[in-house]
């Protein structure tokens, strides 16, 4: 509301400037509008700053015309998509790792002001809640699944109160249940909050004020001497701890799609404005990429892949989740094996030269029950292993014969042209 008012004055001033002292809300036109625009990109130079007023007239105007508040005011004065100025790219939020480990350092944590304040630190680092959601989590949220795996349960206040999960270790765990005792020990009548107000809470029912918190995190900030990569003193917002588990989950090969479950956020567009992959990261897939499948075919990427638009061969495990003996699985996490047998004959079986001796010992293996099954009369389990073995055997042959200025396609060996 004071922001929208203060837009509202910039605006009627403008009104003044231009029409007189006198002016009323029928002098309010499109041309008038359009006017204070051109002013305002000389008067406020930040581009997003910029937006934020216009928009706030544009809401505000939209709310006047449906509700008839001013009929006085022209039906040309409205503000359209195409009046926004043109925002740069939001830059990473996320905190290097050079400040998390400061911040994530155990002598460091045993600083903080207060014991609860503590405990939700922890909690905005290993969970990237947003700070209101963290002050406001209910006394009894942690909930476990059939395997006894403990989540924290919080409420993302600003989708409508809407109740979410993410999985947290055991010990974060342990320190949830340390402070749901001291809060009960303090409240024997019951509260409402695993974190609550210092003062004026004589019920127990108010949560802890970020601004409070907030206060905390600053004072602690400084009794540690947080710096960054060139020595100069940092600061840290709680907002950066979401930004950061967002970046830290994506460069961990979590899918996009999970993360946003994760942060219960409402689309992917806000999911990648949180999670960027860093430098290493694509780099780790392009050093990774050259692998085949059970055909000795490579491996190819989805094109919205985020080397899909780079020079060099568009090959990675990006699904590869599941290291197996002699390779790895291809398959998504969650999905089940529709195969019984081994994974040679597995569409999602995936494998690199480093995995040779193994190859090699598994069709040692399977020869040698060839031979037992043929003497013992098993001509099924035979003809089986001659299958795994005849697949081995061109698995063997193509990645002997590859190096590491050729792919492998269709059988044949080609050079790689971004090598």
């Amino acid at each position: 509301m004071a922001t929208t008012l203060r837009a509202c004055t910039l605006l009627g001033e403008h009104l003044c400037r231009t029409a007189g002292a006198g002016a009323g809300p029928e002098h309010l036109t499109r041309i008038v509008l359009e006017s204070w625009f051109a002013a305002l990109a000389i008067a406020l130079s930040n581009p997003t700053s910029r937006a934020k007023r216009i928009n706030q007239i544009g809401v505000f105007l939209r709310d006047v015309a449906r509700h008839d508040w001013c009929p006085q005011i022209p039906h040309s004065a409205a503000v359209y998509e195409g009046d926004m100025p043109r925002l740069p790219p939001p830059r990473p939020r996320a905190l290097s790792e050079h400040l998390m480990r400061q911040l994530e350092d155990p002598v460091n944590l045993a600083r903080f002001p207060t014991d609860d304040g503590r405990l939700l630190l922890m909690i905005l680092i290993q969970c990237g809640l947003r700070l209101g959601d963290a002050c406001k989590l209910p006394l009894d949220c942690v909930v476990r699944d059939h395997h006894d795996a403990p989540y924290l349960a919080w409420i993302n206040h600003k989708i409508h109160g809407r109740v979410a999960f993410f999985p947290i270790s055991t010990e974060l765990a342990d320190h949830i249940t340390v402070q749901q005792r001291a809060q009960q020990q303090r409240w024997p009548q019951g509260c409402r909050y695993l974190f609550t107000r210092y003062q004026t809470n004589l019920d127990g029912n108010k949560p802890l004020h970020a601004s409070t918190w907030r206060r905390h995190l600053d004072a602690w900030l400084r009794a540690i001497e947080l710096v960054d990569e060139h020595g100069a003193p940092a600061h840290v917002t709680a907002h950066q701890f979401r930004h950061t588990v967002a970046t830290r989950l994506i460069n961990r090969d979590v899918p996009q799609s999970v993360v946003q479950d994760l942060l219960d956020h409402m689309s992917p567009a806000m999911t990648a404005r949180y999670a960027r992959l860093t430098n290493a990261t694509r780099r780790r897939h392009w050093e990774t990429a050259m692998k085949v499948n059970a055909e000795g075919d490579p491996v190819t990427v989805a094109p919205e892949h985020p080397l899909a638009d780079a020079d060099w061969m568009r090959l990675s495990l990006v699904r590869a989740k599941v290291t197996l003996p002699n390779g790895y699985c291809g398959a998504p996490v969650q999905t089940d094996c529709e195969y019984a047998n081994p994974c040679l004959d597995c569409r999602f079986f995936i494998t690199t030269p480093e995995f040779l001796a193994q190859h090699r010992r598994q069709r040692d293996d399977s020869r040698q029950q060839i031979a037992d099954a043929e003497q013992a009369g098993l001509a099924r389990v035979a003809e089986k292993n001659r299958r795994t073995t005849a697949k081995l055997d061109k698995l063997i042959t193509v990645l002997e014969h590859a190096t590491d200025s050729e792919i492998v396609v269709g059988g044949r060996r080609e050079n790689n042209a971004a090598g």
